[in-house]
């Protein structure tokens, strides 16, 4: 008979997929597309096969079932790599300087306008 398992998250959010096994599995591993650059590099080894891991959610010690029965698995992302983490800081810190400048360039054009109409509040921010 097999039982239906429902994914969220990750790759395959929403998908659904019927196995013959008769108990969901404790971790399900799906494999993942390469990207397209992966695809055009100029590598004659093919990259690795990459999966995606899909745990089964709990609910008072049970596992949880959706409304039409399929066991309900959740993406387990894979933990970050020191490079994805200090690119991850790095963007971080460039949105956070990119902020900074705007809201400079921002306080800068507000001082002309109030050059202008000395009527206007002294920070721009007060109008909100």
């Amino acid at each position: 008979m097999g039982v239906t398992l429902r994914f969220i998250g990750g790759p395959a959010d929403g998908q659904t997929f019927a196995i013959p096994n008769e108990t969901p599995p404790p971790l399900y591993l799906i494999p993942v597309a390469p990207s397209v650059s992966e695809l055009v590099a100029s590598s004659l080894e093919p990259a690795p096969n990459r999966t995606t891991e899909y745990e089964p959610l709990w609910e008072n010690g049970w596992p949880r079932r959706a409304d039409d029965g399929a066991y309900l698995y959740q993406h387990r992302a894979a933990p970050l790599t020191q490079e994805d983490r200090e690119a991850l800081e790095r963007a971080r810190r460039e949105a956070r300087d990119a902020e900074e400048r705007r809201n400079a360039e921002t306080d800068a054009a507000w001082q002309e306008i109030r050059k202008e109409r000395p009527g206007y509040p002294s920070n721009w921010r007060d109008l909100f």
